[in-house]
């Protein structure tokens, strides 16, 4: 673990926005789980409700810019 990187675990539903933050990725993978399994009960969704494959985790470095999730980086 570094200190200068932070992950984020994203997943996108037609209604919901979920985000969970973390100093690694197993964490922010763990805590994006956690806030959709949260979300199931507390509207009693089914089970299946959500898509495993849309759950993802993205790598940030602090201090940097970023568009749509990449960094912006200049092209000489």
């Amino acid at each position: 673990m570094t200190k200068d990187k932070i992950y984020k675990g994203v997943y996108e539903s037609r209604n919901f926005s979920f985000e969970a933050f973390s100093l690694t990725k197993e964490g922010a993978d763990k805590a994006i789980r956690k806030a959709l399994k949260d979300h199931t009960k507390q509207y009693a969704c089914e089970k299946d409700w959500f898509f495993e494959d849309d759950i993802f985790v993205v790598e940030y470095k602090l201090n940097t810019g970023y568009r749509d999730m990449s960094e912006i980086k200049l092209t000489k």
